[in-house]
């Protein structure tokens, strides 16, 4: 109804790699790029807002840090959560959409309320071309 146009390019959606207890037990996840013409963000997104114990609370968002193996390599990631929202966004969107774009694989842990370490094993292939593909598509947005 705006008008505004933005393009994404996001990798599989998967389960956890152990499922998780009651109510979790159908949650899915995914990582995703996205692009307006003018900016660029990345994220992850999930099938229901992620209960998550190990963040601090600011004003209408909570943060954390999270890790990820991108391929062999294992980083602290800050990411943020808007209350109640199903998303959690990189600290850094540049930096995560260049691992995103050279990553193989991507392991990302999570402190899920009420389970064990929680992690989702996102498989990368072909996240270069889909980036490019949504680069091209995002340039010709006005």
């Amino acid at each position: 109804m705006t008008g505004r146009r933005e393009v994404y390019a996001t990798s599989i959606t998967i389960p956890p790699t152990e499922q998780m207890a009651f109510p979790y037990g159908d949650v899915k996840a995914w990582l995703g790029i996205g692009c307006n013409g003018k900016d660029e963000w990345a994220y992850i997104g999930f099938s229901d807002s992620p209960n998550l114990t190990n963040t601090d609370t600011k004003d209408g968002y909570n943060t954390l840090s999270a890790r990820i193996k991108w391929n062999d390599s294992v980083e602290n990631v800050p990411l943020s959560q808007e209350w109640g929202s199903a998303f959690l966004h990189f600290g850094d969107y540049d930096q995560a959409i260049q691992k995103i774009s050279g990553a193989t694989s991507a392991l990302l842990e999570l402190k899920w309320y009420g389970q064990n370490n929680t992690y989702f094993d996102f498989p990368m292939v072909g996240s270069a071309a889909a980036i490019a593909d949504m680069r091209k598509q995002c340039s010709a947005i006005q």
